[in-house]
């Protein structure tokens, strides 16, 4: 019988010893450690993108339904007043919502042509301060051009945001530079 292996049962026993399996664990440690700030600068990177594509499709919609309905469109935040009725806010963070018409107070179901959900851990502020954009029955938003700054909410570290700039003309274009969202 051969004495250079354990048995058990009569197999040979398989498997880590106590120091292989806790040399394993520390070098899986360091490594999550050395790539855990890049995986999370990635996910804001993919939400400040989530929250322009929000925004650009939301611009979109309200700019050719004006046209196409040959109407003005109001887009703005959205804030529930009762059961039944809505109103613009101030916060562009919120859910955006295209209207029918120039309302801002009391917006029926009926009125609100389509919702765009809210993009999580992005802040998103317009320089204008307005509660709205209309866009009248040639596409134009004139008096509401601006820029929309979007900004991760953030941890420790700094982050990049990105510019939206609103022109008279109704159209949209996204700055080349990053914005420094540090405060």
């Amino acid at each position: 019988m051969s004495t250079s292996g354990r048995r058990v049962g009569g197999n040979h026993a398989q498997g880590f010893t106590l120091l292989e399996l806790l040399v394993t664990l520390l070098i899986m440690a360091i490594v999550a450690a050395w790539g855990l700030p890049g995986f999370q600068a990635m996910g804001k990177r993919h939400a400040r993108l989530e929250a322009a594509n929000r925004l650009q499709t939301a611009l979109g919609f309200a700019r050719q339904t004006a046209i196409s309905q040959r109407q003005p469109v109001t887009l703005c935040p959205s804030s529930v007043e009762s059961a039944h009725k809505r109103r613009c806010d101030d916060n562009w963070s919120r859910d955006l919502m295209a209207v029918r018409g120039d309302q801002t107070e009391n917006i029926s179901p009926a009125d609100v042509l389509r919702t765009f959900p809210a993009t999580p851990g992005v802040d998103v502020e317009y320089s204008r301060g307005w509660r709205r954009i209309r866009y009248d029955a040639l596409g134009h938003s004139s008096g509401y051009n601006g820029r929309f700054t979007l900004c991760p909410q953030r941890g420790r570290q700094r982050v990049e945001g990105s510019t939206l700039v609103l022109s008279q003309l109704g159209r949209w274009r996204m700055a080349q530079v990053p914005t420094d969202c540090g405060h």
